[in-house]
């Protein structure tokens, strides 16, 4: 119910003039040309009620007449208003690209100017395809290729007035988990706790029901949503405990992103494999996460968790990396006799 109430919230800011146009100017011509028709007996004759006079129905065609005007030059205020925010949005990324002429063809920020320059225009695929070689060859840094990806990821799609670039596009969602997933072990420096990851996944599970269950293919919708969630299981075992983990205590991130998706997302594959994630930091630190995070949420994902192993709800793959968790972190290995791997 929360999605649902963020994204109808959303749509009223972003939409509310048109909905003071029907309510103050539609509504009461409908009501108005209903009354006179009825008056008229034009659907049926009524007992007791005469036809409207003369002066009446001129009264009605003024309120109509002006109605009509009104409406007609509130719509063209209001397309005016969304041509103009384009407009302003268009000449200051115009102004961003020029800017970038002033940058020396050798310069290392170039590249990295350009793709987001290129994201913010709207061309999100050109951007995600030219990210992946620039990435391989470090011509672009962990930061700015996290950056460009939570861009292409966290699209909202429900404000009329944005450009191309504010609107998701699935393809190039999906090319973009692909490649942080390809990428993850790349994220993690040398320090501990040094890394990066897109910043709106730093701080939570950023898919709620708002952001991706309006997505035409539902299959696209599962796939950049499991990527992102291999990505956060390479990272974990990218790196050993003692690196992830100080005094004993276990990461806040990501085991807050992961107990927030088995709890929040509406696919119930997403929730099956972050329980299984999470599920592996918890064997790994038992009495720490249940403190941490209450013992009624952890045992609700180990419930998850335990439905998805009972009824093969998950690839092999998935249990794999979560084993390999806690063979990294030195946790106990659960034996699965009869699983086929896929």
């Amino acid at each position: 119910m929360r999605g649902h109430a963020v994204l109808v919230g959303k749509w009223l800011v972003h939409n509310w003039p048109y909905l003071a146009l029907v309510v103050c100017v539609f509504l009461p011509m409908l009501w108005m040309a209903a009354s006179l028709a009825f008056r008229a007996g034009l659907f049926w004759p009524i007992e007791g009620v005469g036809k409207p006079g003369s002066d009446q129905v001129e009264m009605f065609k003024v309120f109509i007449g002006g109605g009509l005007a009104t409406a007609v030059t509130l719509v063209g205020a209001l397309l005016t208003r969304e041509h103009n925010a384009r407009e302003r949005r268009r000449l200051q990324l115009e102004t961003v690209v020029k800017s970038l002429e002033f940058l020396p063809a050798e310069s290392p920020q170039r590249v990295p100017a350009v793709l987001a320059t290129m994201v913010l225009l709207g061309q999100q695929r050109i951007a995600i395809r030219i990210l992946g070689p620039a990435w391989n060859k470090g011509v672009v840094d962990p930061q700015t290729a996290t950056w460009l990806i939570n861009q292409v990821l966290i699209s909202d799609r429900t404000d009329r007035s944005q450009m191309d670039a504010d609107r998701p596009d699935e393809t190039a969602m999906n090319e973009a988990s692909v490649l942080l997933w390809k990428h993850a072990a790349d994220l993690m420096q040398p320090k501990r706790l040094d890394y990066s990851f897109p910043g709106d996944f730093q701080i939570g599970w950023a898919f709620p029901r708002y952001r991706l269950d309006g997505l035409r293919r539902a299959k696209k919708r599962h796939l950049v949503k499991e990527n992102i969630l291999m990505a956060l299981g390479t990272m974990l075992t990218s790196r050993d405990r003692d690196w992830w983990c100080h005094g004993g205590v276990p990461p806040v991130w990501p085991t807050n992103v992961l107990l927030e998706c088995t709890e929040r997302d509406t696919d119930p594959s997403a929730r099956s494999f972050s329980a299984l994630l999470f599920g592996a930091v918890h064997d790994c630190f038992p009495q720490q996460v249940t403190d941490y995070f209450t013992q009624d949420r952890v045992q609700r994902a180990l419930d998850t968790r335990a439905t998805a192993e009972k009824d093969y709800e998950v690839p092999d793959d998935y249990l794999d990396l979560a084993d390999e968790i806690r063979r990294k972190w030195k946790a106990a290995v659960p034996n699965r006799p009869g699983r086929l791997h896929s």
